[in-house]
């Protein structure tokens, strides 16, 4: 007699997991995109949470942005963010452009950001990794932890820097390059006579900048 009452019972808990895996399944991504009208005089800010920051140098007048957000959350039934209320917000401030995602919590968010040439990027992300091209424009990244791994347009600099509390880094490309290391801690600068100046500061990882694309 109790097998006939298990039986029952497990078979349907196991359609509910089944059920319950694919609808989690189905809801684990999101993909968005949006664009941006910009100028030579644009300050585009992109502020990111934990994932990671791909950019590539495109002609014209356009950031284009593409997000993939991810659930964060590996149980069965519970949901890891509100990926269906997710909205790529940009926001402008005179001649500043602020670029992020909302709602932000128990998510990865993965960016393509396509950038032509403005006045300054500014990019910030909590945990994750920042890599591609830029163009020969003002830059400054903050990362918390992770790694940076950029190629910078060819031109005139006038100051290139990158600083990370426990980790490594290297300039490529630049010349005569300043190297100061201690037990943990390093920074790489590079002095010219340009006028665009580069700075990347990490709390823990690594950063590459490598100049010439």
């Amino acid at each position: 007699m109790m097998k006939h009452k298990i039986w029952p019972l497990t078979l349907g808990f196991i359609g509910l997991i089944t059920v319950s895996t694919a609808a989690f399944s189905a809801e684990s991504e999101r993909t968005l995109s949006s664009s941006y009208i910009v100028s030579d005089d644009t300050e585009i800010h992109l502020d990111a949470t934990v994932g990671t920051v791909e950019l590539n140098v495109t002609d014209g007048d356009t950031v284009g942005i593409e997000l993939l957000v991810e659930s964060d959350d590996d149980g069965w039934f519970v949901g890891g963010g509100e990926l269906d209320k997710v909205i790529i917000k940009g926001e402008r401030d005179g001649n500043r452009l602020e670029i992020s995602a909302t709602p932000d919590d128990d998510m990865s968010q993965h960016w393509i950001v396509s950038v032509p040439r403005s006045r300054l990027l500014e990019i910030d992300l909590g945990v994750g990794q920042i890599e591609g091209d830029v163009p020969f424009n003002d830059l400054k990244v903050d990362l918390g932890v992770g790694d940076v791994s950029l190629n910078l347009a060819k031109g005139n600099y006038k100051q290139v820097e990158a600083a990370v509390g426990v980790g490594d880094t290297s300039l490529k490309n630049f010349g005569n390059t300043q190297e100061d290391r201690m037990i943990v801690t390093s920074e790489s600068r590079y002095q010219g006579n340009g006028s665009v100046r580069v700075q990347v500061e990490v709390g823990v990882g690594d950063v590459t900048l490598k100049q010439g694309h």
